[in-house]
């Protein structure tokens, strides 16, 4: 999706694989958010109802309804004598993201461990694999893509949609920068690691290995981020 504001005119339907049957405002809120973890939208892009509607086709109220939600997110905030814009988390609100991160996604991995059907852990499996070959076939989105399904995955196998709720908001506030993170130089190829070390103490059903595991993933994940911020200046 083109940022808001472009010349261009985006394809509204083309920014991810979103149910047509829901709502216009849930649909708006789905594209606009990916397109923002995506990058495809930057930090600082204003987002002008009026100009979105336009983009999308459609009239400014579900726009209105999508904007709204995001800015629950943080994704997008109001600032004085610009409107909403998109928002960049600060350097200590990433890495605070990541200490949340770290304990409800080891409470998520615990759970999925006590809960996960056999469908579950199949899926799982799979999921992984399609991982690691597109690792080794050099296809670094496509395992990032999966790297994130992986993690959906695990989340629904904890039968529990508020925990997934509150993953999902900590994930949303560390913006594009959780899909960067894992384009610095060897975190991919860690991260698959550390992904089969989480996925084989669930196989096991071992919920203190499952969770333990995902914690020093996620710590793993958040040095890595330091790393990059002393790398770009950011920190």
């Amino acid at each position: 999706m083109p940022r808001p504001g472009s010349s261009r005119r985006p394809d509204a339907t083309s920014a991810g694989a979103i149910d047509d049957g829901a709502p216009f405002a849930e649909r708006v809120y789905a594209r606009l958010r990916q397109a923002i973890l995506d990058g495809q939208i930057k930090p600082g892009e204003r987002m002008r109802e009026f100009d979105l509607a336009e983009q999308f086709g459609m009239s400014r109220t579900p726009v209105r309804e999508a904007l709204k939600k995001l800015a629950v997110e943080g994704l997008v905030v109001d600032l004085p004598g610009r409107g909403l814009v998109v928002s960049e988390p600060s350097p200590n609100e990433i890495l605070d993201a990541y200490l949340v991160r770290e304990m409800l996604e080891g409470l998520a991995a615990r759970l999925a461990a006590e809960r996960a059907t056999e469908t579950d852990r199949i899926h799982l499996s799979a999921v992984l694999r399609r991982v690691q070959n597109a690792i080794a076939a050099g296809d670094d989105q496509q395992a990032i893509t999966l790297s994130n399904e992986f993690d959906r995955l695990l989340f629904g196998a904890t039968r529990s949609r508020r925990l997934s709720h509150m993953i999902e908001f900590a994930r949303a506030s560390q913006g594009r920068l959780l899909r960067l993170s894992l384009q610095y130089p060897g975190r991919l190829a860690e991260s698959a690691e550390e992904r089969a070390e989480i996925l084989q103490a669930i196989q096991r059903r071992d919920a203190e290995a499952a969770e333990q595991a995902t914690r020093q993933h996620l710590r793993r994940a958040r040095e890595t981020r330091i790393a990059q911020s002393l790398e770009d200046g950011s920190c």
